[in-house]
């Protein structure tokens, strides 16, 4: 029997989704690469601007990753200019003033408001809400501005560095653009960021702080830095300088770890009554949303944090394990966490009669970081909403210790979703779970 919710509170649902990464500057684009098991790693294009110089007094280890989910060919203006209504001079103007991230923020969510059919002139613009989460922040420029400081001193260094720089002006810039003044906020926690976010615009809705929220994570931390931080910690795939579509491997005995990108997912939410109202098309209804902590370790996940925050979210939605379809897992293609979170999963689902298919996004995009669980839960909801699970790429070889689960290896399959669920965990043993369901009024 599922357990019934408190009937208090008000039902959200999707209406509009955005999205840019290295695979596409919008949903219905990325989304066909993806069921075409098309891989967005390549490599590296000019990773910072001091690179050529470094590199001259400081060779990079011959195993270094000179690959990632890079976005190339980004222009935020020409965007802006197709999908905005008549966009203002200040719309223009701030992008000079913004951060890659907030700039990928601001593509995403132009598509999802355009997607959403919402006219916001027409709403109560107190009533309408922003959080967008990301990892890193504005690390690109950090880093860019910390060489010049560094070289040059202190009257060199850009005044617009810290509204560049700050974590809350991706979400900052969004509610400036589409003028909402309810709830506004950003949320870092690391690679649950994105899923984070969603979940606590979700809640607000619930709770009648607000009618409308766009929300979901973006990140734009393809640096030489972070890249060097991550490589340092053994996090980074290596050894495939030579063929980096095959570099992220979730399952596969081959993995050693994640390929980093960058880009950003964002969602409308909707109370269900104002979506009805105005006649929105529905993409889903979101009616999960579990967190935790693992209070174990840094960076190394721990089961018991993954499995009580899927149960959560599972408790939070009303449905026993056995209603669940499919999974859009963490799964970065490290050794120790993909491991974890396929146990996790194997406690969770072992005593339903039929397992959910388990399809690994990362494959084919890489590792969003704050990002990815925004980006996931689209992905979530399309295989929803379309009847067709987006495949795992690069699955030669399954790992025998994440067995017992469907991983629709290499093809994406075609099957009737009811209930879905997308995990995001990260650093610091920060977890969430969002489920997902089908709409039904």
């Amino acid at each position: 029997m599922s357990e019934k919710k408190n009937l208090d509170l008000r039902r959200v649902v999707v209406t509009g989704m955005g999205m840019v990464n290295s695979m596409g500057f919008d949903v219905p684009t990325v989304w066909e690469r993806l069921l075409a098991g098309q891989s967005g790693v390549h490599q590296v294009v000019n990773l910072s601007s001091y690179m050529d110089s470094f590199r001259e007094k400081h060779p990079l280890p011959d195993d270094f990753p000179l690959i990632a989910g890079q976005i190339v060919d980004f222009d935020l203006k020409e965007l802006l200019q197709a999908r905005k209504k008549n966009p203002s001079k200040e719309d223009l103007k701030q992008i000079k003033y913004t951060d890659r991230f907030t700039q990928f923020a601001l593509a995403a969510s132009l598509e999802a408001v355009q997607d959403s059919g919402l006219d916001l002139e027409k709403e109560d613009p107190e009533r309408a809400g922003v959080i967008i989460a990301t990892g890193m922040g504005g690390v690109g420029s950090w880093e860019e501005q910390i060489i010049k400081l560094l070289n040059e001193g202190v009257r060199r260094v850009s005044p617009f560095l810290v509204p560049k720089m700050i974590p809350n002006l991706a979400a900052g810039n969004v509610s400036i653009s589409f003028k909402a003044k309810g709830p506004n906020m950003a949320l870092s926690t690391a690679c649950a960021a994105g899923a984070h976010a969603i979940g606590m615009a979700y809640r607000s809705i619930q709770m009648g702080e607000a009618d409308l929220m766009a929300t979901g994570g973006t990140e734009a931390a393809i640096t030489l830095l972070t890249m060097a931080g991550f490589y340092r910690m053994g996090a980074l795939a290596t050894g495939r300088n030579d063929n980096p579509e095959a570099a992220s491997r979730p399952f596969d005995t081959g993995r050693n770890g994640f390929v980093m990108s960058e880009g950003s997912g964002v969602l409308v939410l909707e109370e269900l009554e104002h979506a009805l109202a105005r006649g929105a098309k529905i993409h889903a209804e979101i009616i999960g949303f579990g967190m935790t902590g693992d209070a174990h370790h840094i960076t190394d996940p721990h089961i018991e944090g993954a499995k009580r925050c899927i149960k959560l979210a599972l408790k939070d939605a009303g449905i026993p394990p056995g209603e669940v379809d499919y999974v859009n897992p963490h799964a970065t293609a490290t050794p120790v966490g993909d491991k974890n979170e396929i146990r996790a999963l194997q406690q969770i689902f072992e005593k339903v009669p039929r397992l959910p298919l388990v399809s690994g996004t990362k494959s084919m995009t890489g590792h969003l970081l704050g990002a990815a669980g925004a980006v996931e839960a689209i992905f979530t909801i399309m295989a929803l909403k379309r009847g067709i699970v987006p495949p795992t790429i690069n699955l030669d070889n399954p790992d025998p210790q994440c067995e017992g689960f469907d991983f629709v290896p290499n093809q994406p399959r075609k099957v009737k979703i009811r209930h879905a669920l997308s995990n995001s965990f990260g650093f610091g043993g920060t977890n969430a779970s969002l489920v997902f369901k089908a709409f039904e009024n």
